[in-house]
């Protein structure tokens, strides 16, 4: 990775070069460096294997140039360069910029910020010193403490047992620098964490079992290491005399990876004033009006104390703040960058998109950023809406042996895949499969276990928030593969989803 005072120097050598050019009347430079470390688990008891192969990585440098031409203050241009921070790259990039300029009306110029950021240090915290060989040590822990409970609980069902440990440990790394015409003076910012996913199948029993952690220092990654691959052990082999329920409306427990599945792939994409602008959104024309059950709120906090991405800036250089979604059920805030928030503000159909109560809404463009896969900030992608740190939060919720109990007779869904709206966003109809760490619920406990993949979920997100059974007190951070948020959820019992059966394999 490119070091933070690198960014920072050459994003001033730009400003000062683009400050001399009289046709722009504002201009951007914004520079990145990101790094994704991965250590991936290849664990499998009956053929030849690594455990761990060597750590791979995906790196991205380089810088992006917006300028504003002062002809019309509605005509910007964008270029980007990569892997190179020369006077000679910038010039190929402005050239290219105001070749490419385009007249948008609703543009409104770049971020505008008068006062300067306070000096605090940055929130990267000691993953960003970590080494290749504090990656490796943690993905080995996770394959031995497998093991260990492998050997420890095992009844040996065949000469093969076709143990096999998969997943990744990722430790995610940025850092940018930008100068804006309308700053007084060069923003930069760093973060890291980690995230890991393990998934452990024994073939012989035909059982799965996951789990998964995200964190912000070694320490918790030395942590989670420890208990990551006994747990996906333990869960898989608490498997056995799996069950196919039939098909029908059940009572369901949807644990706290459902739950962030859902918000991820139906919920977050309709609370962007992108979302509104576009008329896309699942909840168009309620701008606060109730969502959601009133026991329920949601939030976004870039710099959640126990959350693993912390940011001060976003990818416009204005502060990331804390955005308030759903309070009590209601609608009261949106993601929002610069642009997203004038379009939909001086949008002549604001009051039919955003219903009654939106009229006068405001829109901070606090979430404003250029992320690429797994949530790494990047040089070369656009500015769109993004959460960081996304917690729900529930008044009343209830301890996880008497959510079970209110649900008396039902399924508990621990994990699924494939999440994916149908009919359009719009709709809040989605779809889903049960991919493990499921049971049947039988008089208030956990019964037999659930076949992996043997139902899909087929329901509207507002049979799952709206009108719950009941709602867990305790929240349990949860990833999304390939997903810039992290969600900290509870579980939650709804009434009458509806499953579809998948056919048993021949």
């Amino acid at each position: 990775m490119l070091p933070l005072g690198e960014l920072q120097r050459f994003a001033r050598a730009a400003a000062a070069e683009l400050s001399r050019h009289p046709e722009f009347a504002e201009f951007e430079v914004y520079c990145a460096s990101s790094l994704s470390r991965i250590a991936r688990l290849s664990y499998t008891s009956d053929i030849p294997c690594r455990g761990v192969e060597e750590i791979k990585s995906l790196g991205a440098d380089g810088f992006q140039v917006r300028v504003v031409m002062r002809r019309n203050p509605h005509e910007v241009g964008t270029a980007s360069e990569a892997g190179d921070l020369s006077r000679d790259a910038l010039r190929r990039a402005v050239d290219r910029a105001r070749r490419a300029a385009i007249i948008d009306p609703h543009f409104p110029g770049l971020a505008r910020d008068t006062e300067k950021m306070p000096r605090r240090p940055t929130a990267a915290g000691d993953l960003a010193r970590a080494s290749d060989g504090a990656l490796a040590s943690c993905a080995w822990r996770v394959v031995d403490g497998a093991l260990r409970a492998f050997g420890a609980r095992y009844t040996p069902a065949s000469r093969s047992p076709g143990l096999v440990i998969g997943g990744d440990v990722t430790i995610v790394h940025d850092r940018i620098a930008l100068a804006n015409s309308n700053f007084p003076e060069i923003r930069t910012d760093e973060s890291a964490h980690f995230v890991s996913s393990v998934t452990a199948l024994v073939e012989s029993i035909d059982a799965k079992g996951t789990d998964s952690a995200v964190g912000g220092s070694i320490v918790r990654m030395r942590t989670a290491a420890g208990s990551l691959g006994r747990n996906a052990v333990l869960r898989a082999l608490r498997l056995g005399a799996e069950v196919r329920p039939r098909s029908g409306r059940y009572r369901v427990v949807l644990g706290p990876q459902p739950v962030a599945e859902i918000l991820n792939y139906m919920v977050m994409g309709s609370l962007t004033t992108g979302a509104f602008f576009a008329a896309s959104s699942a909840y168009q024309g309620r701008f606060g009006d109730r969502i959601i059950d009133e026991s329920l709120s949601l939030l976004d906090d870039p710099a959640l104390r126990t959350g693993p991405v912390h940011r001060k800036i976003t990818c416009e250089g204005l502060p990331a703040r804390r955005t308030d979604l759903i309070k009590s059920g209601r609608l009261v805030g949106l993601l929002s960058n610069v642009y997203d928030s004038h379009r939909l503000e001086t949008d002549a159909e604001r009051v039919e998109k955003l219903g009654r109560l939106g009229g006068d809404a405001k829109f901070a463009p606090s979430a404003g950023y250029r992320l690429g896969e797994g949530g790494g900030r990047r040089f070369d992608a656009d500015v769109g809406a993004a959460g960081t740190n996304v917690v729900m939060r529930a008044r009343g919720g209830v301890s996880d042996r008497a959510i079970l109990e209110a649900v008396g007779d039902g399924l508990y869904v621990g994990r699924v895949w494939y999440t994916y709206p149908i009919n359009g966003q719009r709709a809040g109809d989605f779809t889903c499969t049960v991919s493990g760490d499921s049971y049947l619920i039988r008089d208030g406990k956990i019964a037999e276990p659930l076949a992996p993949n043997c139902l899909r979920i087929n329901a509207n997100i507002s049979e799952v928030f709206s009108r719950p059974i009941a709602v867990a007190s305790k929240i349990v951070p949860t990833i999304v593969w390939g997903s810039a948020e992290t969600y900290f959820v509870p579980a939650i019992a709804v009434e009458g989803i509806s499953m579809a059966e998948i056919g048993a394999n021949p």
